[in-house]
């Protein structure tokens, strides 16, 4: 017994010499040596005000960074980035003996990804890279090799939240590839498909969203492979994305005019819930279950909701921004109109988004995809109520149509993009 009374006071007396010990260090000796410094760094914060910059002749394929701040485009064999503030180029990027296929900005950064296709012997590679452009920065995934000669990307989904980069390379005339790059620069083949396909990426989480010709839209989920489909029978052609994994699909008629808008949420328990089955390297598979009740992704399809045009959009204008916002493009009168905006609040009629592909405007221009882009599709008139917005100072982000001059681009969260001759106009938008 008093041994152990011995032992229990020894450990008492060392933990009460250790506690003053550490007090002594923590609170008279360490505070009186050495000194703390301490740096503030600014940065300046771009104001939300037009801009213009006038292009250079023979200037293609114009792109503008998410904030309006940067644009990029291609002149003769290369890419320029120009800063629309100072008016200035600021980067030419080269194709080093390839030639350049495609090129679009990040969508919440200043960051441009590009590629480009190299002959390989009989063969073909693809080189994809990306351009920082404030720190100047410039990075290589791993080549793509091994491809049908004469293969080239003709769209990049990417996330900048996850790291996953999804390209869709065209290896012939009616064929195509989709690969995965993983947060580690791993390279997959995702699926072979037709050029019909159109693929979109989720934000927040690893979900590759797609589309055959003709099917249903099936959601993958990258980490499983898993995939499903949409809850919304009706919603028959896929549209975009936005910023906060909100889904975008059209109702189309057999003329392939959209009649109807629904979007819902995907959440991070999306695909892969409930497979029913998997695209193959044979052919990007449509599988999934029926939808009705609760899908896959854990919501109902009740949940979506839905906009009805007042009459057939064609897709390529349908324009769906970031932030949530819905325009309808007008090229036969040059207006582009709000029918839904970033709050959720619905205007008086509505539209349909661009495509991933680009495809020519009747007004000459380029309807803007997700990433801005020219696009090519004849545009359809809305011809519902409200008056045309003013042509000069701030554009109205409300349900009247907003003017613009020559030819449409696309929309940001905060601006109207248009050409107007060789000047790119940038317009604000009133929110």
């Amino acid at each position: 017994m008093k041994k152990f009374k011995m032992i229990y006071k020894w450990i008492l007396i060392s933990v009460i010499l250790q506690a003053a010990f550490l007090s002594w260090l923590n609170f008279i000796y360490l505070p009186g040596r050495g000194q703390f410094r301490s740096t503030m760094y600014e940065t300046e914060l771009h104001t939300v005000r037009d801009r213009s910059y006038r292009l250079p002749e023979g200037a293609s394929d114009i792109s503008v960074s998410f904030d309006g701040l940067y644009a990029a485009f291609r002149l003769d064999e290369e890419i320029v980035v120009a800063d629309l503030d100072s008016g200035e180029e600021i980067k030419r990027l080269g194709p080093d003996g390839g030639e350049f296929t495609y090129h679009r900005w990040l969508p919440d950064r200043e960051m441009l990804i590009y590629a480009i296709k190299e002959p390989e012997g009989n063969s073909g590679r693809v080189r994809i890279s990306t351009h920082d452009v404030v720190p100047g920065l410039d990075r290589s995934y791993p080549d793509i090799k091994g491809l049908p000669e004469g293969s080239g990307v003709i769209g990049i989904e990417l996330s900048p939240m996850t790291n996953i980069v999804y390209p869709m390379i065209k290896t012939s005339n009616t064929r195509a590839r989709v690969y995965r790059f993983d947060i580690m620069d791993n390279l997959s083949l995702i699926f072979k498909t037709d050029l019909t396909t159109v693929i979109k990426e989720t934000m927040y989480t690893d979900n590759l969203v797609y589309q055959l010709a003709g099917e249903r839209i099936s959601i993958r989920n990258g980490h499983t492979g898993k995939t499903i489909y949409i809850p919304v029978k009706e919603a028959n052609l896929l549209l975009d994305i936005d910023g906060s994994d909100v889904l975008y699909a059209g109702a189309a008629d057999k003329s392939g005019g959209v009649t109807a808008i629904y979007y819902g949420r995907i959440g991070t328990e999306s695909a892969g819930t409930k497979a029913a089955g998997q695209a193959t390297s044979g052919g990007a598979a449509a599988a999934g279950t029926k939808a009705g009740g609760t899908n896959a992704t854990g919501t109902k399809a009740a949940g979506w909701d839905s906009i009805q045009l007042s009459k057939p959009v064609v897709p390529d204008d349908i324009i769906i921004t970031a932030d949530g916002s819905v325009y309808i493009a007008d090229r036969q009168n040059r207006t582009v109109k709000c029918i839904k905006h970033s709050n959720g609040r619905k205007g008086l009629t509505g539209g349909s988004s661009g495509g991933q592909n680009e495809s020519p405007g009747q007004d000459g221009g380029t309807s803007g995809g997700k990433n801005g882009l020219p696009g090519q599709n004849v545009g359809t008139p809305d011809s519902q109520n409200g008056s045309p917005g003013q042509n000069g100072g701030t554009a109205q982000h409300n349900c009247r149509p907003i003017k613009y001059k020559g030819q449409f681009l696309t929309m940001l969260d905060r601006y109207i993009v248009y050409l107007d001759g060789n000047e790119l106009v940038l317009r604000t938008l009133e929110k």
